[in-house]
């Protein structure tokens, strides 16, 4: 693939103060993912909404990256005990991001937080906090190594997903409290954990493509050739944006 032909990916990011600066914060395995997919990772830092549209407009592809809680007041909620640290101008930027990425046509892949703005970006809710509204949960959120898997999926056989793992159940990682709850009408179930919490959605039409999973694939890709497929398979879909 040559440069003129690589798509162009929008990375979204958080903000971490390193030796008391406030510090762009994207974790690495994203950046090489994307690069051994065959794309072109950008980094998108936080900014105003209205950077939103100038940002997407140089992007073949966004993906929504992992990290702090959803603010509950973006899906308008109120804050539950055991809420985390949030970051709402995030959740702003991120989903005026998927929204105008949504009215170009440009594919959208969430990862873990991804996942959850991304339903609450297209009218869904969040699950604040999963052992709360399930006492009988799995572990959610590993001890283990970040590229390890801990826990089981099963997917649907008809989707997309199940087209690019080739296979109906597998096991992920997990580095999350947070999930969905109300999923949002554009978007589909299809993949769940044993207890029962959503683990992926696709959109309700074929395309642009609009995926979500609630692990972490860009930190088992390396060691896994069926994750680093999925991030394939997103390139693949933002060339024919470009």
């Amino acid at each position: 693939m040559s440069p003129k032909t690589k798509p162009i990916i929008g990375i979204s990011s958080s903000v971490e103060t390193h030796n008391n600066i406030p510090s762009v914060l994207v974790h690495e395995a994203y950046i090489q993912s994307v690069i051994e997919a065959g794309g072109v990772p950008v980094v998108l830092p936080l900014g105003s909404v209205e950077m939103a549209k100038e940002w997407m407009s140089l992007c073949d592809g966004l993906l929504l990256s992992g990290g702090e809680d959803i603010d509950p007041h973006s899906f308008q909620a109120d804050p539950s005990p055991q809420l985390k640290t949030t970051n709402g101008k995030r959740d702003k930027l991120e989903i005026e991001l998927t929204r105008i990425a949504q009215k170009q046509q440009t594919p959208i892949l969430g990862l873990c937080r991804g996942i959850t703005l991304l339903n609450v970006a297209l009218g869904g809710t969040v699950i604040q906090d999963i052992p709360t509204k399930n006492p009988k949960a799995i572990n959610h959120y590993q001890q283990a190594a970040r590229p390890e898997a801990t826990h089981g999926i099963h997917i649907d056989s008809n989707s997309r997903l199940y087209q690019v793992l080739g296979r109906s159940s597998t096991r992920v990682n997990s580095m999350h409290h947070q999930a969905i709850d109300e999923l949002a009408p554009t978007l589909k179930a299809v993949a769940t954990a044993p207890d029962g919490v959503i683990e992926a959605v696709e959109g309700t039409e074929e395309s642009p493509l609009l995926w979500g999973v609630q692990w972490h694939p860009d930190e088992m890709a390396g060691e896994d050739p069926s994750m680093a497929r999925l991030f394939k398979e997103f390139v693949i879909e933002c060339i024919k944006k470009k």
